[in-house]
């Protein structure tokens, strides 16, 4: 029947485009003579039908290789990292929780520098002797039973509030914005701004690695994964854009962008003057992670695969050495900022602030131990993150934000990482113990979270989707490359359309989180959909 039916099909060519058009025929006359909101879900459906056409194994959108990619693959990269930057940007104006019309609220950057220009690290409120009153001023219980003035989400230390976010968007964007213009930057804006830098990031982290390694990969692929995994990486951050986003995207802007400096530098660079120069910016864009949310920062774990790939590519020498310490400067640079930092808030140089957060809980009893209730909590955590199954709702948006694979099960696909042609590719290319270690990161970046948190929230799952992503990514192209022709071509459509679902459940989470704060909202999603 399928023989049958592909002969008809080349016999009667016109026939391939009969679905297409009569989707975008439907999609014009709604457009035109609406009629009601049940006409948005039948044209959804449609797309959606008409994007698994598009994208199945023989389409000739995957003819065109990464090795083959000309004007036209260009300009479709570069639309399609625009439009993702734009779908993840234009919802975070229309919050009013997040987007500065509250004033005083989540606006802890702008006070730091306005902090700064005065000429000190603490923010002055001036009712810091309330807290001074209790007991124990980090047991919320107290603070709630107590009825004192205090500050959300603030280190508090000898009387002093100290802001509990990391420093380093404040030096680079908020202060000298508000020293050029004389106006505080809202908050909500640099969200954007490294929200953007990180979603470019990823396209370009991806175009890397897919020219290096596998060129055969569709161009059509790897735009498909590039906005699907951006999506997932910054969703969150559309749907509460301040504060805490903005220390998250900030440290996956640099993040991201050290990995991709780090990658060119063992793996593309030929010259070894020029591979140290590309390795020195990795470690300066990786330092300042540390400086603007540490845990983000521990994917600077994989520069330990990555550097002894670079070991196997050279002969170490004293003067290679010497090189390698210059490249390496940043981190001792910044580092020693940072515990001059914190030594003259908290008269400890290792103390970012954790431990005096005035939060959901006494966070001053936290800290690292090896009893074993701790680890068992650490590993039921990190297991959690991973593997828990939530249970689906009846209504819009129907899912809940419950798991890493649960969320995106397209992730699942780095399981690839195991398959025997993958892993031979990898280990020819030397890439094997990076990918791994991708992988690897991300759990470390959980189990240091459920370590150091009460609760693991959903936003925290924005510290490893990247770097889970970056490895799905690496195990799609090695699994791709080792293909014959034919099963090639199903991978393709499979990676495509898991894409296409990825993309839809960031909708279907972001709406899910906008609801908490604005359910009038969610239901006219909803009702729009004709789901309501």
């Amino acid at each position: 029947m399928s023989e049958r039916l592909k002969n008809w099909f080349h016999a009667h060519p016109v026939a391939v485009w009969v679905y297409p058009a009569g989707v975008l025929f439907t999609g014009i006359l709604y457009f035109l003579f609406p009629i009601n909101n049940s006409g948005i879900l039948w044209l959804c459906l449609g797309v959606a039908g008409l994007l698994v056409f598009a994208l199945r194994p023989n389409s000739a959108l995957h003819a065109v290789t990464v090795e083959r990619a000309g004007t036209g693959s260009a300009i479709a990269m570069v639309l399609t990292l625009v439009t993702v930057i734009y779908a993840s940007l234009a919802p975070m104006d229309d919050l009013p929780i997040w987007n500065g019309e509250q004033p005083n609220h989540r606006n802890q950057y702008e006070v730091m520098a306005e902090a700064l220009l005065e000429g000190h690290v603490d923010i002055v409120y001036g009712d810091e002797e309330e807290l001074l009153k209790l007991e124990n001023p980090y047991d919320p219980d107290e603070r709630e039973s107590s009825g004192v003035m205090y500050h959300w989400d603030h280190a508090f230390y000898k009387g002093h509030y100290y802001m509990y976010f990391g420093i380093a968007p404040v030096l680079i964007l908020f202060l000298p914005y508000r020293a050029i213009t004389g106006k505080p930057l809202t908050t909500y804006h640099a969200t954007q701004i490294f929200a953007a830098l990180t979603v470019a990031g990823l396209f370009a982290l991806f175009h890397l690695l897919a020219r290096r390694f596998f060129k055969k990969l569709p161009v059509s692929v790897y735009i498909a994964l590039s906005a699907a995994f951006s999506m997932m990486s910054v969703w969150y951050a559309s749907a509460e854009p301040a504060l805490y986003c903005t220390a998250i995207t900030a440290a996956l802007a640099f993040e991201t962008w050290s990995l991709y400096f780090f990658i060119r530098a063992v793996w593309w660079a030929k010259s070894e003057n020029r591979q140290i120069l590309l390795a020195f910016f990795g470690a300066l864009f990786g330092a300042v992670t540390f400086a603007c949310r540490p845990s983000v920062a521990l994917a600077n774990i994989l520069v330990i695969p990555m550097l002894f790939a670079f070991l196997k590519q050279r002969k170490f020498t004293l003067k290679l050495l010497c090189k390698l310490c210059l490249a390496a400067l940043p981190y001792v640079v910044v580092a020693a900022g940072l515990m001059w930092y914190n030594y003259i808030r908290f008269e400890n140089p290792f103390e970012f602030g954790q431990k005096y957060q005035i939060t959901v809980a006494d966070q001053s009893k936290y800290g690292f131990s090896l009893d074993g209730e701790t680890l068992l909590r650490v590993l039921n955590g990190t297991v959690c993150n991973f593997f828990e199954v939530g249970r689906m709702s009846a209504q819009f948006p129907y899912i809940p934000t419950t798991s890493v694979f649960f969320n995106f099960p397209m992730l699942l696909m780095c399981l690839g990482l195991i398959r025997g042609g993958t892993a031979r590719g990898l280990r020819r290319e030397g890439v094997l113990g990076t990918a791994w270690c991708f992988i690897a990161a991300a759990a470390v970046i959980t189990a240091i979270d459920v370590l150091w948190t009460p609760v693991l929230l959903e936003r925290y799952r924005m510290d490893i989707y990247f770097l889970m992503a970056a490895g799905c990514f690496i195990a799609i192209g090695f699994w791709h490359d080792s293909l014959d022709e034919k099963h090639a071509a199903r991978l393709s459509f499979i990676s495509s359309a898991m894409s296409v679902a990825t993309v839809i459940s960031s909708f279907l989470l972001y709406a899910r989180t906008v609801g908490v704060y604005y359910p009038q909202v969610m239901a006219e999603i909803g009702e729009i959909l004709g789901l309501e």
